[in-house]
This record gives C-alpha cells, structure tokens and sequence, in this order.
C-alpha cells in the first residue's frame, strides 16, 4: 500500500461515522485505487484496510486502557501534558487524529506493514 492509498483509507474511515466495518472493508478493498482487476482480491490487503478502519476508531482512552497505564503516567509515557490527556478523555478538548495515529503504532496497537522490515537511514555528512 503506498502512502497516498493509506491516507486516503485513514481519512476516509476518520470522517465515514455511519458505516460498518464490514462495508468500509469491502468498498475500499474493491476500489479502483488498487492495480488489478479486483476479482482477486489479496486477504493481506483486506486486514490491512480492517486495521487501518479499526485503529481510525480508537479513542485516546482505548489507546491509553491498553497500556495499563493511569493518565498521569501515560502522559509521562509519552511526554504530553497530562491536562492534555484529561481533556482527550473528557470530551472537553479532541485528540487529533495523526497524533491517535501514532500513539497507537507506538504501543503496539496498530502494525503499519509499510514500515515493517529493514530500514536504511541516511546520515548526512
């Protein structure tokens, strides 16, 4: 998947409230964005979009619930100010969602396969 088709996926599950799982699933892995004729349709591809729909809906709380962390700590955690975090939580403020995003690749919660495997840092000299 490459990064125009995750952010078009990603966005799409963040604004789409009133669908299923289930159809977002279906109706982006039969898209026209792929490079095939759609009669096939790869299994990896069809997790990978259910993963992207799953972790679109996590809340800050779910995110958080699965570290087992309380606020405070959870803010300590991860260097955010822990008003911040009772704020997420409370409704009164929103958490924004590349920031959900991240949270919940950086505990585990959501494997983004298009970073997976070696990586070649460049140093500049």
């Amino acid at each position: 998947m490459t990064d125009k088709q995750f952010y078009s996926i990603f966005s799409d599950a963040l604004s789409d409230k009133g669908a299923s799982r289930e159809s977002f699933v279906s109706d982006w892995a039969l898209s026209s964005i792929w490079d095939d004729d759609g009669q096939n349709i790869p299994e990896d591809r069809i997790a990978e979009i259910g993963g992207i729909w799953d972790v679109a809906h996590l809340t800050i709380c779910d995110i958080r619930q699965y570290t087992g962390l309380s606020q405070a700590k959870f803010a300590t955690r991860f260097c955010i100010p822990r008003r911040s975090v009772e704020d997420w939580e409370s409704g009164t403020r929103h958490c924004p969602d590349y920031l959900r995003l991240l949270l919940a690749q950086a505990v585990g919660l959501y494997n983004d396969r298009r970073f997976c495997g070696s990586i070649n840092y460049r140093h500049a000299d």
